[in-house]
Order: C-alpha cells, then structure tokens, then sequence
C-alpha cells in the first residue's frame, strides 16, 4: 500500500509532496491566523455538541415525564 500504482496511477503521496514537510511554519504568512481559525472552530464545534446533548436530553427527559400522562 505504499506507493504501488492503483489502477494504473501512482499514490497521491507519490506524486504531491506534502506541504507541511516541505515548509517551515515561519516561511507561512497566514499560519498564526489559521490557528486562531482552528481554535474558534473547535469552540464552536464543542458548543454545538453541548447544545445539542442538551437538547435532545430535555426532549427525552419530556417524553418520560409526560408518558403517564396518557390514559
């Protein structure tokens, strides 16, 4: 699986060689600005999952209160 051709074209590895080998971080003008992209996605990602445990917790927490209340 190294760089054997797959049906008839070599691995992408092969053919592109990574960036992040090839260049320093201080040689990347943005690279501090993606950083902070990255951390304020990974926030918010993490608040979405919090927010939607909550929601679907309250939801099941509803449905098992109001169960008995059918007759």
């Amino acid at each position: 699986m190294g760089g054997e051709p797959m049906y008839g074209k070599p691995a992408l590895g092969v053919v592109v060689p990574l960036a992040g080998l090839t260049a320093a971080p201080e040689v990347l003008p943005g690279l501090p600005f993606a950083r902070g992209l990255q951390q304020v996605a990974g926030a918010g990602f993490l608040l979405y999952c919090v927010v939607a445990a909550t929601l679907i917790s309250l939801k099941l927490w509803f449905r098992i209160r109001n169960s008995g209340d059918r007759s």
